[in-house]
């Protein structure tokens, strides 16, 4: 997409004057319902209006989070304010269009669907993970990948690939973002474009093969590598443009709102879309290091959990697993839920396919590195990172867990995460001198 509308779709909505604008005209309709003559006449409506509403908002979050677990995420703080004050903020704004006349009238019928829409932009910053409109409305913009372009496949020289990288002068100095379609001829599987992340290195003729990182989002969610590509935008001004490729999948097929818990089953052939179809694409089209000691399977929340248990059941192709605050095994909300609707009722394929059933089942080398990250406050995501964790560290695989102090299930944990792994895996990828940087277990 292209021109005026990409423009439109690609305005940041988590900072920025946009941001701060959408908040400025919120508070000018709410000032502009309560602030009236004579006030005290007024004061008593609205005071209840208000209270009411806040009690109403909080009620609701109790109900949705607390008891449903609607949204199968943990809702912060923040969060759980925003829908009270929207809560407040209609009840007063219907509480001044039943008891005005003209303008102000219209001023407070348009206020409800103005502070809903500040309500969800608000929420959507405090999580920071859709960045743009775009993103916010499930709309890529990003152009497609000139694959034709890409460097042919190379053999780096013996030893760490550090030792004999030389940055060429004419290197670009950003990494260069793209779609592509993958083919999915092993699983017919109805996937959105990937996202990919070539680093500078792998943008130069005579290109060095580099390490790879199939990442998927959370659920809901879409192909995106912002955060991913942000941290290695870091790593790759002290490595000289080296970094691994990353291609960000659609494991959740078409639609955002899916949940096929990356299994082969009864919304489509996740699991085969991305251990057979994404992995061949990869090992075709880009120049990549061979053997599953540079391949990596990372994922946030739900992806996260598809990351450890696509690692655990494919160890010959993945030979790292990156999970940030994901799910301990796949979730449709309640486990009977999970077991009815996608296993069928059958609850031995449910436990089947839980990583914690794989991992106990299975022995792994302790050349195979699994990392687990989790915000402080991500609710049942730590008791999850912290089991898997301890499986996969008896199970034989070399496991680190880090905790990202003050974040919970947003875009800083997101981000905490990979710079962690990247500590861990770039030194073993040769991209780096030195030693894992490892941390206490928690």
């Amino acid at each position: 997409m292209t021109g005026f509308w990409a423009r439109v779709l690609d305005i940041r909505i988590v900072d920025g004057p946009v941001l701060v604008g959408v908040y400025v005209v919120a508070v000018a309709f709410l000032l502009a319902i309560v602030v009236r003559r004579p006030a005290k006449r007024w004061l008593l409506p609205v005071g209840i209006a208000f209270g009411a509403g806040a009690v109403l908002g909080v009620l609701v979050t109790l109900l949705v989070q607390n008891v449903l677990d609607v949204f199968n995420t943990p809702m912060s703080v923040e969060t759980r304010i925003w829908i009270a004050a929207v809560f407040a903020g209609i009840a007063v704004a219907v509480t001044s269009a039943v008891v005005s006349r003209g303008w102000r009238r219209v001023v407070s019928i348009i206020a409800v669907p103005v502070f809903a829409l500040t309500t969800a932009v608000g929420i959507n910053a405090d999580f920071g993970i859709d960045k743009t409109l775009g993103d916010f409305l499930d709309i890529e913009t990003l152009p497609a990948l000139d694959l034709s372009a890409l460097p042919l496949h190379s053999t780096n020289p013996a030893g760490p690939l550090v030792d004999s990288w030389d940055p060429p002068a004419d290197m670009p100095e950003d990494a260069l973002v793209g779609t592509v379609e993958i083919p999915t001829p092993a699983s017919d599987f109805d996937a959105r474009d990937a996202v990919v992340y070539l680093p500078p290195a792998a943008q130069v003729a005579g290109a060095p093969a580099l390490p790879v990182v199939v990442y998927m989002s959370g659920q809901p969610g879409s192909p995106a590598v912002d955060d991913v590509g942000q941290v290695l935008d870091e790593f790759t001004e002290e490595t000289g443009g080296l970094a691994p490729i990353v291609v960000a999948v659609d494991q959740l097929g078409g639609d955002g709102s899916n949940n096929p818990l990356c299994i082969d089953g009864y919304q489509g052939n996740a699991a085969t879309y991305v251990n057979d179809d994404v992995v061949a694409f990869i090992r075709t089209t880009f120049n990549v290091m061979p053997g599953p000691a540079a391949w990596a399977i990372a994922g946030f929340s739900n992806g996260g959990g598809c990351a450890i248990r696509f690692g655990a059941l494919h160890p010959d192709v993945w030979g790292s697993v990156i999970d940030i605050s994901g799910e301990i095994g796949p979730s449709l909300g309640s486990e009977q839920d999970t077991i009815d609707e996608g296993f069928g009722g059958d609850a031995d394929a449910y436990e089947e396919q839980l990583p914690l059933t794989i991992l106990d089942s299975r022995s792994y080398p302790s050349s195979m590195i699994a990392v687990f990250t989790v915000g402080q406050f991500d609710g049942r995501y730590v008791r999850a990172s912290k089991e898997l964790f301890e499986a996969a560290q008896a199970a034989g695989m070399t496991a680190y867990r880090f905790v990202s102090s003050g974040t919970g299930h947003e875009a800083a944990t997101i981000q905490f995460g990979f710079t962690h792994a990247f500590n861990v895996l770039f030194p073993v990828w040769g991209l780096s001198s030195g030693d894992p940087a490892l941390a206490p277990p928690e």
